[in-house]
């Protein structure tokens, strides 16, 4: 038994070192792409004389492009395979990246932010399919722990990527810093495409690097989530109240996410910075503590009592916006309240879809994860709108912090009221990865 599981241990660990770093540098990619518009605002706002309400609506547009390919592009990819869904994905993403450096008008950047969001629907939950085919429940929690580590790593490069974009290419080659900004990025993302098809195989039976017995152990631990799934059909999924509760659990939470990724570094400003290349760097700060937070929590969850992990980082989210609003105008405890708002949301997140992992598998998880990232991520939407209608009544964006704190209050009280054990099962081994 116990040459098994160090068996398996060390097949899941070469199935990880073989598919999670491409993903992990296209999510990095993404997420990059996604937040860029945040710095891009400090100096295009200014130049195409849009107010704060209308970035907020047009940075959240990205998520309605989003929700409305997030399904159908899900179901393509169980088709198609993983490999050339999200070659296709990184193409049209890159491209559109690259045209939102050529906006001239507050409708152009509406439509373009929409496109980017339709053309990056279905990675998220596409790389969660991907996951269930390679690795069993009981080591979802540190598998998606370290390959959304992307996310904070993301956040760190981002801001002193950004700002010193900004600083110090603006009025190159006649281009403003924030075009260079949306033009290297996308540049980048294309460039990841052809390497991402070369690397991924679409399943284990795919994968040439695995051995006999290596490819069985992967195929056994993958039937026993299936068996112990508690949802298959997409009838079931759809009729079953859990999809609707995790849906709106997740939406409460990505508030807390997006509340502070697209307005942080004008909340930074806000505080007294004004060099764009110093509020780069302090953006980073939140990113660096959520790097180290995401993956103590998907460890500690993958032993039991993921619903708990949830609502620990729920409440850690939950004060650090309290702390953020209560203090704008001091930058230290202003980056405090950030750093506790994205490790909280962010240590989250891979503990989640741990849980959901649990629950829906084959033709439901296909759909139902699709269905639930989509939902949840209208929080990218709404967040950025209201902060932006708020900031333009108000006078700062702090001021919207509060009604952001009080989903992430009601997300945890969802969480402790209605999540079952859903995440409890027979522990395959006390494994490492």
């Amino acid at each position: 038994m116990k040459s098994q599981q160090l068996s398996s241990n060390s097949v899941y660990a070469k199935v990880a070192w073989r598919i999670l770093p491409i993903l992990f540098v296209v999510q990095l990619i993404g997420i990059v792409d996604r937040f860029n518009v945040g710095f891009a605002q400090l100096q295009m706002s200014k130049e195409l004389g849009l107010s704060n309400a209308a970035y907020g609506f047009g940075a959240g547009l990205f998520f309605i492009g989003y929700f409305v390919f997030e399904i159908p592009s899900n179901m393509i990819l169980a088709r198609v395979g993983a490999k050339a869904w999200f070659t296709r994905i990184l193409v049209t993403w890159g491209i559109a990246t690259v045209a939102m450096a050529f906006v001239t008008n507050e409708t152009w950047f509406y439509v373009l932010r929409f496109l980017v969001g339709a053309a990056e629907a279905g990675f998220a939950p596409g790389t969660q399919l991907y996951f269930s085919r390679w690795f069993p429940n009981g080591y979802r929690g540190r598998v998606n722990g370290w390959f959304l580590m992307s996310i904070p790593l993301a956040g760190m490069l981002n801001g002193p990527i950004s700002g010193n974009i900004l600083g110090h290419l603006s009025g190159f080659a006649g281009l403003s810093g924030w075009q260079w900004l949306f033009l290297i990025e996308g540049v980048v993302t294309i460039a990841l495409a052809p390497l991402l098809f070369v690397i991924l195989p679409n399943e284990p039976k795919n994968a040439g690097w695995l051995g006999k017995d290596e490819r069985l152990i992967v195929e056994e631990g993958v039937e026993t989530s299936r068996r112990l799934a508690h949802t298959h059909a997409i009838g079931d999924m759809l009729r079953s109240p859990r999809t609707l509760l995790m849906a709106a659990v997740y939406f409460l939470l990505l508030l807390g996410n997006y509340g502070i990724a697209f307005w942080m570094p004008q909340i930074i400003k806000g505080s007294g910075i004004a060099d764009p290349v110093a509020i780069g760097w302090l953006a980073a700060v939140p990113s660096l503590c959520a790097f180290v937070a995401m993956p103590l929590f998907s460890r500690l969850s993958d032993a039991g009592g993921r619903k708990w992990y949830l609502v620990v980082g729920g409440l850690t989210a939950a004060i650090g916006l309290v702390i953020t609003s209560l203090n704008s105008t001091n930058t230290t405890l202003a980056i405090v309240g950030l750093a506790l708002t994205a490790s909280g949301v962010l240590g989250c997140i891979p503990v989640f879809w741990a849980y959901a992992a649990r629950v829906y598998f084959g033709p439901a998880a296909v759909v139902g994860f699709a269905l639930i990232n989509s939902v949840g991520n209208l929080a990218g939407f709404v967040a950025p709108s209201y902060i932006g209608i708020v900031a333009d009544a108000t006078g700062s964006p702090v001021n919207g912090v509060h009604a952001i704190a009080i989903g992430q209050i009601v997300a945890i009280l969802l969480i402790a009221a209605f999540f079952d054990k859903a995440d409890s099962q027979p522990r395959l081994e006390p494994q490492r990865l």
